[in-house]
């Protein structure tokens, strides 16, 4: 189990260009992804094949309206391999199950991620 910092949602991860076609991180994307790369340097030997991954969000506040869906995707991307072959599977496409599930702590904010090789 890895616990990550909540990721922001994902319609605040990305931006678009339409003038040069294309889509880029957001300034929230990169500081999500600066966050947790020093926790993720730790996994030095990525998980190749298939996986299935279980994440556990943890949000702060019950009373917010918050989609589970869209801060998947961000969670996805930032666990797989970077430049420095580190991260918790080489890439989001080797996932065959997901599951996802929603708790509230309002003291501590988090994600934790379970990524089983299959």
């Amino acid at each position: 189990m890895v616990r990550l910092p909540m990721p922001p949602s994902a319609n605040v991860m990305w931006r678009s260009d339409f003038a040069r076609k294309r889509v880029y991180v957001s300034r929230a994307g990169r500081i999500y992804r600066d966050e947790c790369a020093p926790i993720l340097a730790k996994y030095r030997n990525p998980i190749e094949g298939p996986v299935s991954l279980t994440a556990e969000f943890y949000f702060k506040n019950k009373l917010v309206r918050v989609d589970l869906d869209n801060r998947l995707k961000p969670l996805l991307d930032v666990c797989q391999r970077t430049e420095y072959n580190t991260g918790l599977y080489v890439d989001d496409a080797q996932i065959v199950a997901i599951h996802a599930y929603k708790f509230f702590d309002a003291e501590q904010p988090r994600v934790e991620v379970t990524v089983v090789a299959l």
